[in-house]
């Protein structure tokens, strides 16, 4: 046998045995129960998708998955636990555009990176916000709005979750594109935002489509306008800020991430047992309900989203000089 022949014959064995290796690893895995961490609070959009998610992995590899929410520092503290954790997916993080996207540019020191300390799984899911005004603002669309906070500089007033939350960044990201001048009031969550925007303190905000929408269908609040790049099936008849002519996609977004150095082959497992589940048409159904749009794209197409926001909401703190305490 010539020389070529024999580096044929060895490369095609190391192929053979490569994928051999990468089979037995996904079957061997999970080989005990596998926690899905929450860094949030219990309740709202991120529990939901994760409990949904949670049970379909358990159902489909016929061992528990179980929940934790471990709350605390915008996230950052169930996030830390994650990157410390085995680097063998029996630990996995429910991460958000806050703890992977904007938390590294807006905290002054950070436990983790979050390019650097995960393995990317999947981007699970995007939920856009809705602009929605007070109705006494004498403004039925986004052009209205921009013209109005502009005959009116200093004088218009924004709500958000507080300093550094998405409601924020996407006000601060919505005041650059439109040139406007107006006023950020923080609270400290959506809830007390949405109490004092219906009560007329502050002009307009940005919030989740699922808890503003019943304010909007009641008449205590006016829809403007999505910030995604596609309606949403919750409020089909509300129009994108960029078919209003405002170039503009914002979207709250959901990740799974393991720990770094965790095996290709396992990290491929929990997003094609996440891709499954993010097909069936009734998780589907369950999570367009609450204006949850289900993504389960690869590893890779994770990487490159996470690391465009990075950069994307970077500027934006740096250009609103934005600072938390």
């Amino acid at each position: 046998m010539n020389t070529i022949a024999r580096l044929r014959g060895l490369v095609a064995g190391l192929a053979l045995l490569a994928g051999a290796g990468i089979a037995a690893a996904q079957d061997s895995f999970p080989s005990q129960t596998v926690k899905l961490i929450i860094p949030f609070a219990a309740g709202g959009t991120t529990d939901i998708l994760g409990r949904t998610f949670a049970q379909k992995m358990s159902d489909a590899w016929g061992h528990p998955v179980v929940v934790e929410n471990r709350a605390g520092a915008g996230g950052i503290i169930g996030s830390d636990a994650v990157a410390r954790a085995a680097p063998d997916g029996h630990t996995i993080l429910l991460g958000t555009i806050g703890t992977h996207g904007v938390s590294v540019s807006l905290q002054k020191s950070m436990p983790f990176h979050p390019e650097r300390d995960f393995a990317p799984v999947t981007l699970l899911a995007t939920l856009p916000n809705i602009l929605a005004v007070h109705p006494s603002v004498p403004a039925k669309n986004l052009n209205e709005l921009i013209a109005y906070a502009k005959a009116n500089p200093g004088k218009m007033s924004y709500a958000s979750a507080g300093v550094g939350t998405a409601s924020h960044l996407t006000g601060e990201y919505f005041r650059h594109a439109a040139g406007i001048d107006v006023v950020h009031v923080a609270y400290k969550g959506s809830s007390p935002a949405l109490t004092d925007l219906i009560a007329g303190h502050v002009a307009y905000t940005f919030d989740y489509t699922p808890s503003a929408l019943p304010h909007v269908r009641s008449g205590k609040l006016r829809a403007i306008a999505i910030t995604g790049d596609k309606r949403t099936p919750a409020a089909p008849e509300v129009p994108t800020m960029t078919e209003e002519g405002l170039p503009f996609n914002v979207l709250t977004w959901y990740a799974i991430f393991a720990p770094k150095n965790t095996p290709k082959a396992v990290v491929q497992k929990i997003r094609d047992t996440i891709a499954r589940a993010a097909a069936e048409p009734a998780v589907i159904k369950r999570l367009q309900d609450v204006g949850v749009e289900l993504v389960a794209g690869t590893p890779e197409e994770l990487a490159r989203f996470q690391h465009a926001e990075i950069d994307r909401w970077a500027k934006v703190i740096r250009d609103s000089n934005i600072k938390v305490d």
